[in-house]
Order: structure tokens, then sequence, then C-alpha cells
């Protein structure tokens, strides 16, 4: 005959606190978002060095005439790179002029208002489309990795390795 145990009294009170303070961090996703506009500026800052390359989309060369002209009236400052209005406003958190760096608690936006960017990200009848502005590849993913990990341990970036194994207890 095999032995039974009742239990009429669980101290749930530990498990109670955690799901609340989950619940509360799922309704403000400010810290990922912070962490992710950080990640995007770091892409766009590497696919200005690049040329493009860090996008998938490598920016076609200037033409050479105009790139000598270029060249001599602003210097060697790249192919998408004349002032620095748009390279800046994509790569810097700092208030620079045209950036679009707007965090709520559950919405962010990430972009530039400078007007020509939108010329250079789809081209024209007489300028190659250059894409300035992307999503890397893997920014889905790890957007969903910073997620997880705010919402269950309040964190985003520091315990990666744990939610690899799964959501147990630190």
């Amino acid at each position: 005959m095999g032995k039974y145990m009742k239990v009429t009294k669980v101290d749930t009170s530990a498990l109670r606190r955690r799901f609340m303070a989950m619940s509360r961090r799922a309704q403000n996703f400010t810290p990922v978002f912070r962490w992710m506009m950080q990640e995007l500026q770091k892409a766009h800052r590497d696919n200005f060095r690049t040329e493009g390359t860090t996008s998938g989309f490598p920016w076609q060369p200037l033409d050479p005439q105009y790139a000598s002209w270029k060249l001599a009236n602003y210097g060697a400052n790249g192919i998408l790179v004349r002032s620095g209005d748009l390279r800046n406003s994509l790569t810097s958190m700092n208030r620079n002029r045209g950036a679009v760096r707007d965090i709520g608690l559950r919405t962010a936006y990430f972009g530039t208002t400078i007007g020509y960017a939108k010329f250079h990200q789809s081209g024209t009848s007489n300028m190659a489309q250059r894409k300035p502005l992307f999503v890397p590849k893997m920014m889905a993913h790890d957007v969903a990795r910073a997620t997880g990990e705010h919402i269950v341990y309040g964190s985003v970036g520091e315990v990666y390795s744990n939610l690899k194994r799964g959501f147990g207890v630190l």
C-alpha cells in the first residue's frame, strides 16, 4: 500500500509577487525600446561606415562626375554624407537635427525627418536608390528576446543565457 501526503496549505505569496511584477513590467516596454534604439543606432552607424553593405543593400557608387564635384566641395565623407545631417539623425541618440526617437510605454518610433532621406530611400529617375534606413535582419528576434527578458527578469541584455535554458528561477 502506497503512502500519501496531504498538503493543506501552500505559501504562494512569492509566486504571486513575481507574477504581479511581470504583469506590471508587461505594461511598460520603455527599457526594451531604449535598448532597441541603441541597437538601431549601432546598425545604422555600421551601415554608413560600410556604405549600405550592413543592410544587405550596398549603395551604388556615385556618378564619377558628381563624385569628383562632391569630393572637391565637401571632402571624402562617403556616399550619403554631405553635411552629415542624415547620418547623424540615424546614428546618434542625442537630439540631432531630424532625429526621430519617440519612446512611449508601448510604442516607439525610430527614423529621420530629414526631407531628402525619402529620395535616397526610394531613388528617383535621376538618383539611384541607396537606403539609409533599414531594419537589421535579426532585430525582430532580438527585440522578442529582450522583451521576454524584460517581462520575466526586469532587465534587458543581462540574462539572455538564462532565457536560453528556460524561464527558471534565478
